[in-house]
């Protein structure tokens, strides 16, 4: 039998109110971003009605769940972390890979693929409120120098980047994208479409709108050294260095991470960068003896993904969020309604769940939002289904209320 062990104080029954009262907005909205089907079988209940959550049980049944996989997660609920045991079960690396025997856990940090994208989104938000901007600026304002919009990216604005709904094409270039044709029907209609570029250039045109910003203030050393570089490799390069800054002082260093000044889109450990062989590696299956994968360098894209966490410091940052710690509730609610960040929302039998999958090389992560109750589970083995089905852990939870 597994020794049961809560990290935060709480009793294990914790009451929670389960989300806010939708709008007629934000009903249809869900409409038409609904990615998934309802979740329970009372989709008419009444929502803010105060819910008993047992987390033991829930903790239980995620464990249940992913018991084929090496894997870790984290709840809090009302701002206090939850988990039960270690907060995972399997491996990060295995006796066979020879750099070093290691647990999964919920502190073992691992790939987050497209999840990292819920992260940029705030960074994102978080450096438009700080400039007094709206989502309504136009990004073409802030592209490096020589770069030049194509007349309908001139029209995009932060908005439409931040919800996929742009009809831009992933070239393999990124100026290619801004400066050549896109998707017209896309552009015109403003459907979503996920497509990672969108979210690799405002991993670059965030560091500019900070440059350009300051310079209109009088300093302009942040723009002069993005500006000093000529070829577009190093420009990438400049901008994936002051991107992953901004992203450590505006939202690491705000949610309180440990080590926020050292967290990358890479192995890394408390003193910086890592061999990847010596990290958690991705396996086909839990058990055996298949070798890993290592996790890749990511320095151009990481907008759009590579950030490299433990379940724990994301389901931290998930609840720094719920408590208004890094954006305002304003913010928080267009990431919501606008699905900024995220990859959609389920509608529940006690309210609206929001929801951020990442799917990668042997590895998977999921992020879900249920307004006072925040949970992230990261795996490192394909053999769950949980990201590609965001309603397993959303009726995992709706299964464990009273």
């Amino acid at each position: 039998m597994k020794i049961k062990f809560l990290k935060s104080a709480g009793a294990c029954l914790i009451f929670c109110t389960v989300l806010f009262a939708t709008s007629c907005k934000e009903d249809q909205i869900l409409q038409e971003s609904l990615v998934e089907q309802n979740v329970g079988d009372d989709s008419n209940a009444k929502l803010v009605i105060p819910t008993k959550l047992d987390v033991d049980i829930f903790a239980e049944r995620i464990e249940d769940y992913l018991g084929n996989v090496g894997f870790g997660y984290s709840i809090f609920v009302n701002g206090e972390e939850s988990f039960m045991s270690n907060g995972g079960d399997g491996f990060a690396r295995k006796h066979s890979e020879g750099t070093g025997f290691a647990k999964h856990s919920a502190v073992r940090s691992q790939e987050t693929n497209a999840t990292t994208q819920y992260v940029t989104a705030l960074a994102v938000l978080r450096v438009l409120k700080k400039y007094n901007l709206s989502l309504k600026t136009k990004v073409s304002l802030y592209l490096p120098k020589g770069w030049v919009p194509s007349k309908q990216f001139k029209e995009l604005n932060f908005e439409r980047l931040l919800a996929h709904r742009t009809g831009l094409i992933n070239y393999g270039n990124v100026r290619k994208t801004v400066e050549g044709q896109l998707t017209e029907s896309v552009f015109i209609s403003g459907d979503r479409r996920n497509n990672d570029i969108n979210y690799i250039l405002l991993g670059v045109i965030a560091p500019y709108v900070e440059a350009v910003e300051l310079k209109k203030q009088g300093d302009a050393s942040k723009f002069n050294n993005l500006s000093q570089h000529n070829s577009d490799v190093a420009i990438l390069s400049a901008c994936g260095i002051h991107f992953r800054n901004l992203v450590r002082n505006n939202v690491f260093l705000p949610a309180g991470l440990a080590n926020s000044d050292v967290i990358d889109w890479q192995a890394w450990d408390k003193n910086g960068p890592i061999a990847a062989s010596l990290s958690t590696q991705g396996y086909p299956e839990k058990l055996g003896d298949a070798p890993g994968i290592d996790k890749a360098i990511v320095t151009t894209s990481c907008g759009a993904t590579g950030l490299y966490l433990s379940a724990s410091d994301f389901a931290k940052i998930q609840s720094a969020v719920n408590q208004n710690k890094i954006i305002n509730a304003t913010d928080f609610l267009a990431m919501k309604s606008k699905l900024l960040g995220f990859d959609g929302v389920l509608k529940g039998t006690k309210g609206l769940y929001y929801y951020k999958t990442g799917l990668g090389y042997n590895c998977e992560n999921i992020i879900m939002d249920f307004g006072n109750v925040q949970v992230s589970v990261f795996a490192n083995s394909p053999q769950s289904d949980f990201a590609e089905k965001p309603t397993v852990i959303a009726q995992l939870f709706e299964d464990s209320l009273k």
